[in-house]
């Protein structure tokens, strides 16, 4: 079932104009992710015809190229993450190779896009907001040309093209190729990681002396020390999977 969902949505995206290897990488990166969190594709990512127009909005549904677009030409697409210690200055780099962001994914991706006709700097910012003030923020901004592009936790990140500023000059001439990573991580990330595990640690081991004696049964013990060691497992397993994906 869970191998069908994939075909299917490998098949779809190839139908969409997305090249092989292209398609082939998002639906790998997708199935580890799936993998990972034990979530069901279907209720995770949506149908495979709904993901796919999503993933390659240009050419969703295989149809025949418009009187505008020449055969074989697709607007590029690129799923791509990078830590909150440096997505500002990740996402400043991308827009100005020309890459659009759509919307960020419930993975936490940057869903991106870039014109092959017309391709055009963007630039981005993030906010902090609280929930019900994500509307007000949009408001304020939409005057300056800002409009939402996607929302992860509590930070709102908006785009405009830098036509809106540089005029002309926001067009690429010779845009760079796809960036083949995907995954960017700072080294801030990995030193968060290291102390979030070293905190944990020490919380459980001053919880362990600091409770009643009564409390400190065989059972109490392991579950603590059990809790501590995946916790510590989890935290390992997080800064390899970051480790293996900066190489």
């Amino acid at each position: 079932m869970t191998a069908s969902y994939y075909e299917e949505l490998a098949e779809r995206l190839r139908a969409a104009g997305v090249p092989d290897d292209e398609a082939a990488r998002t639906v790998d990166d997708l199935a580890a992710y799936a993998a990972e969190s034990g979530a069901d594709p279907r209720d995770e990512f949506g149908t495979p015809e709904e993901f796919a127009a999503q993933l390659a909005p240009a050419r969703a549904g295989g149809g025949s190229p418009g009187p505008d677009e020449l055969p074989g030409e697709a607007d590029e697409t690129w799923v791509w993450t990078a830590d909150a210690f440096q997505d500002r200055l990740m996402l400043g780099r991308f827009g100005d190779e020309g890459w659009e962001v759509e919307r960020i994914d419930a993975a936490g991706r940057f869903v991106s896009r870039r014109d092959v006709r017309n391709p055009q700097r963007w630039e981005y910012r993030r906010e902090t907001v609280l929930p019900g003030r994500r509307r007000a923020l949009a408001d304020r901004l939409a005057p300056d040309g800002w409009e939402p592009c996607g929302t992860w936790m509590c930070f709102e990140y908006f785009k405009r093209p830098k036509a809106a500023s540089l005029g002309p000059e926001a067009e690429l001439d010779a845009p760079p190729e796809t960036p083949a990573k995907r995954y960017f991580w700072s080294g801030r990330f990995y030193v968060f990681i290291v102390a979030y595990g070293a905190f944990l640690a020490v919380v459980g081991a001053l919880w362990i002396a600091s409770a009643p004696d009564a409390s400190r049964s065989g059972f109490l013990t392991g579950f603590v020390v059990g809790t501590l060691g995946a916790a510590g497992g989890l935290t390992a397993a997080m800064a390899l999977r970051a480790w293996r994906a900066r190489r």
